[in-house]
């Protein structure tokens, strides 16, 4: 089993990635600007329908705040795992720098961890092999989310000129579907996938790809 830390683990992706990391039995630090959305909370009900992170007193699992905006917050809180695992996200379409400065922050805080997993977005780029009607609508998504793909990739750029075993995960369309169990992938983003991701098949590929040589220092397209 792994020792893992999660950052932006209050997220919708996050929680579920802590979720099933804490399921295979890995060690978890979670960090999220909000860790009460993480923390137990006594007197829940178990059928209450709140999250199995906020349920569950698990020993395994340590919660931590910080907000990667923040120079200095995540210091001493990811250096000893095996890995980390970033779930940032950006709200709205408008410009951003949470990829690109998270990441930077992410990245001076690693100290001795060397295995760094993002997530991206498979909307950067069409794959090598994908048609017309791909390669149209690749292109009226990124008018459309420009300003969040730009800084996505001013965060892959970043990774590529660190010494990181780092991976940039592209899903494509997020959607909260159950789990497929059959998570595809396209390492180096150079073949189609399908046209949704569910978060579960997403958290489900990155953990079993956690000491994954070949994904090592790439972007991997991924979608349920």
């Amino acid at each position: 089993m792994a020792s893992i830390a999660v950052v932006a683990a209050a997220g919708r992706t996050g929680k579920i990635i802590v979720e099933q990391a804490l399921a295979a039995g890995h060690q978890v630090t979670a960090i999220a600007r909000n860790p009460d959305a993480l923390r137990v909370r006594p007197g829940v009900p178990a059928d209450s329908g709140t999250s199995t992170v906020a349920r569950a007193a698990d020993a395994r699992l340590t919660v931590r705040a910080a907000d990667v905006l923040r120079p200095g917050t995540l210091d001493g809180l990811l250096s000893g795992h095996d890995a980390v695992i970033s779930a940032l996200g950006s709200a709205g379409r408008g410009p951003t720098t949470v990829y690109s400065a998270g990441t930077a922050s992410i990245a001076g805080a690693m100290g001795t961890t060397r295995r760094l997993i993002v997530l991206s977005s498979a909307g950067l780029a069409a794959p090598a092999d994908a048609g017309p009607v791909t390669r149209l609508f690749t292109r009226l998504l990124y008018r459309v989310m420009r300003d969040t793909y730009t800084d996505m990739l001013r965060m892959e750029e970043l990774l590529a000129a660190t010494d990181l075993d780092w991976t940039a995960v592209r899903p494509t369309g997020l959607t909260d579907r159950p789990a497929t169990g059959r998570p595809r992938a396209s390492v180096g983003a150079t073949q189609r996938v399908g046209s949704r991701t569910s978060r579960a098949d997403l958290a489900a590929y990155i953990l079993g790809h956690l000491d994954d040589p070949a994904t090592f220092r790439t972007a991997v397209a991924v979608s349920s």
